[in-house]
C-alpha cells in the first residue's frame, strides 16, 4: 500500500507541471483557495487542542497506576503521531495543491524558498520554530519549577517522581539552551563568513562557489537541527527510551554532518589555493581551469597544428603522384611517374593523420570533461551532496557525492598538472612545423633555389636574348625539380614523429590513470566520511 502510495504521488507530481485541459496556467480558483482556508481554520485549532490533550492526558497517568499509566501513553503518543501526519498532509495541501491544478507547481513550490529574496516558507518556517524553540525551553523551565514545588505536598513516592521529572525536563531545558545559542550565535555567523562566499582564490571575478545552495544548506542544518532537539525534549518530556537513544546518535550525526561541512569546504579552498598557481606560474581560479589551459595550449593545439601539416603534405603529395611522362609521342611508348617515390609518403601521412586526429578527438573529450567538471562540482554536486548528508535515509549517499566533487574538482585536475610538470622536466617542447618540407612540396617555389632559377614564370634568366639559351634552361629545370624532389626522404618527418611520441604519454596513458586514481580516492573518501572500515 505504501509503495502504491508513493508510485501514484510520483506520478502526480510528474504532470503536475502542466494543467490536465488544454487551457492555459491560471491562478488557483477563489473557490478552491477559500475551501483551502476553510480547512485550515478548522483543522489547525483541532490540532493544537489533540496536542494539549496528549500532553494533559500523559500527565495525568503518570499520577495513577502502571496500566493507567500505560495506556496514557499509548494514546497520548498515538494522538501526537496523527497530528504529525495531519500537519504534513496540510503542508502538501497548502504548497501543492494550488498549484497542481492551475498547472503553476513549479511557481507553487517556489514560494518554499526564493533564493533572490531569501524568502518563502523555508525561512518561515524556521522563524517560527525559532520562536517555537524558545518557548518550549521556558515552558519546559516553568514546568519542571512547578512539579518540583508541588511534588512534596504528595507521598514520597510521588516526591520522588516529582523530583525525577523535574531533573529530567531541566537538563533538556538546559541542553536546548545551550544548543539554541550555539545555533543562532555560531552556525549563523559561519553561514555569512563562510557559505555566502567564492570557493575560489586567484584573479576570478566572483568564482565558484556553493551559489544558491548555500543558504538552502545552513536553512536546511537549522531546521534538522530543531527538528532534533525538540524530538529530543519531547522524548525527555514523555520518557520513550527508544525516542532517546535513537535521538542521540541522531544528534552525534548532525555534529558531524556539521564538521564534514566545515572540513570540506576548507579542503576545497586550500586545494584549490594550492593547485591553482602549479601551471605556468599563472593564478587561476581552480586546479580544473589550469589543467584546461595546460592541455588546451600545450596538447590540443600542437595536435591540432601537427594534423593540418600532415593533411597539407598529404595533400600535395597526392597531387605530385598523378604526374606522369611518356618516352615519345606515340601511344605505345612506355609511360612512368615523374615522382615515383611519392606513394611513400601518401601511404606515411595517412597513418600519421589517423594518429593525430584519435589524439586531437581524445584531447577535446578530456577538456570537456574538465569543463563538466569545473560546471557542476562546486555548484551542484557539493551543495547535493551537503545537503543530503543532513538526512538519515540520504547519509550514504551525500557522503558519495561530496567525495565524487572532491575527486573529480580537485585530485582529477591535479594529476593533469602534475603530469604536464613531468612533461615539462623531461624536455617536453612546443611542436615544430616542418616549413622546409611543406615550402618544398607545396609552396610557390616548390623545388628550392635550383627549381627557382629553372623556373621559366619566375627566373629572370629566361629573359637573356640568347638563342637556344631559354630551350637549355627548361631542360635543366625539369631535371633539377624531379631530381631534388625525388631526393625527399623520410628524414623530414622526424619533427612530426617526435611530436607523436611525446604526445603518446599524455594523450594515451594520463587520462586512464587520472581516472583510476580518482575513482580510487572517491571509494576511499566516502568510506571516511561515513566513518566505515
Amino acid at each position: 500500500m505504501k509503495r502504491a502510495f508513493f508510485i501514484l504521488l510520483f506520478i502526480c507530481i510528474a504532470f503536475a507541471g502542466t494543467p490536465f485541459f488544454n487551457s492555459p496556467s491560471q491562478p488557483p480558483l477563489t473557490g478552491l483557495t477559500d475551501q483551502i482556508s476553510l480547512l485550515f481554520q478548522f483543522v489547525v485549532p483541532l490540532m493544537f487542542i489533540m496536542i494539549i490533550l496528549a500532553a494533559a492526558a500523559y500527565v495525568g497517568g503518570q499520577l495513577f497506576g502502571t496500566e493507567t499509566r500505560a495506556k496514557a501513553s499509548v494514546w497520548s503518543q498515538s494522538m501526537l503521531t496523527a497530528v504529525g501526519i495531519v500537519a504534513l498532509i496540510l503542508f502538501l495541501i497548502y504548497a501543492v495543491l494550488p498549484g497542481f491544478f492551475s498547472g503553476q507547481l513549479s511557481s507553487a513550490m517556489l514560494d518554499l524558498y526564493n533564493p533572490l529574496t531569501h524568502q518563502g516558507a523555508i525561512p518561515t518556517i524556521l522563524s517560527i520554530a525559532q520562536t517555537g524553540f524558545a518557548v518550549l525551553i521556558l515552558v519546559m523551565i516553568i514546568i519542571a519549577a512547578v512539579i518540583y514545588v508541588l511534588g512534596p505536598m504528595f507521598g514520597s513516592e510521588t516526591r520522588a517522581r516529582a523530583a525525577v521529572w523535574s531533573n529530567n525536563l531541566l537538563a533538556a531545558s538546559i541542553l536546548g539552551a545551550a544548543l539554541y545559542l550555539i545555533i543562532y550565535n555560531v552556525i549563523i555567523p559561519i553561514q555569512v563568513g563562510i557559505f555566502t562566499q567564492p570557493i575560489a582564490v586567484g584573479q576570478c571575478s566572483g568564482g565558484a562557489s556553493l551559489g544558491l545552495y548555500g543558504g538552502i544548506l545552513v536553512d536546511v542544518c537549522i531546521l534538522v537541527s530543531i527538528i532534533i532537539l525538540v524530538t529530543y525534549m519531547l522524548s525527555r518530556f514523555l520518557k520513550v527510551p527508544e525516542w532517546e537513544a535513537y535521538l542521540n546518535i541522531e544528534l552525534s550525526n548532525l555534529m558531524s554532518s556539521f564538521v564534514v561541512i566545515i572540513f570540506v569546504i576548507g579542503l576545497f579552498a586550500t586545494g584549490s589555493a594550492v593547485t591553482s598557481t602549479w601551471y605556468d606560474s599563472v593564478s587561476y581560479c581552480s586546479a580544473a581551469e589550469a589543467a584546461i589551459a595546460f592541455m588546451s595550449s600545450s596538447v590540443s593545439e600542437s595536435a591540432l597544428k601537427a594534423s593540418m601539416d600532415v593533411y597539407k603534405i598529404q595533400a600535395c603529395t597526392s597531387m605530385l603522384s598523378t604526374f606522369s611522362r611518356r618516352t615519345g609521342e606515340f601511344v605505345l611508348t612506355q609511360t612512368y611517374k615523374v615522382f615515383p617515390g611519392v606513394d611513400t609518403f601518401v601511404s606515411v601521412t595517412n597513418v600519421l593523420s589517423f594518429t593525430l586526429i584519435s589524439f586531437y578527438s581524445t584531447i577535446s573529450v578530456q577538456i570537456a570533461l574538465l569543463h563538466l567538471v569545473q560546471g557542476l562540482m562546486i555548484p551542484f554536486f557539493l551543495p547535493a551532496g551537503l545537503i543530503l548528508r543532513f538526512f538519515p535515509p540520504t547519509r550514504d549517499a551525500g557522503a558519495f557525492l561530496i567525495s565524487l566533487a572532491f575527486g573529480f574538482q580537485f585530485l582529477f585536475p591535479t594529476l593533469y598538472i602534475i603530469n604536464g610538470q613531468i612533461f615539462n622536466s623531461i624536455g617536453g617542447e612546443p611542436y615544430r612545423s616542418p616549413e622546409t618540407l611543406i615550402n618544398f612540396l607545396c609552396g610557390p617555389l616548390k623545388y628550392g633555389a635550383a627549381g627557382y632559377l629553372f623556373n621559366p614564370n619566375a627566373s629572370p634568366l629566361f629573359k637573356i636574348p640568347i638563342p637556344g639559351f631559354s630551350t637549355l634552361l627548361r631542360t635543366l629545370g625539369t631535371l633539377t625539380s624531379e631530381g631534388l624532389l625525388n631526393a625527399v626522404s623520410m628524414s623530414e618527418f622526424i619533427p612530426i614523429l617526435e611530436h607523436i611520441a611525446s604526445l603518446s604519454l599524455l594523450v594515451l596513458f594520463m587520462p586512464a590513470l587520472a581516472m583510476m586514481v580518482t575513482i580510487s580516492f572517491i571509494n576511499v573518501m566516502t568510506k571516511f566520511i561515513i566513518t566505515k572500515g
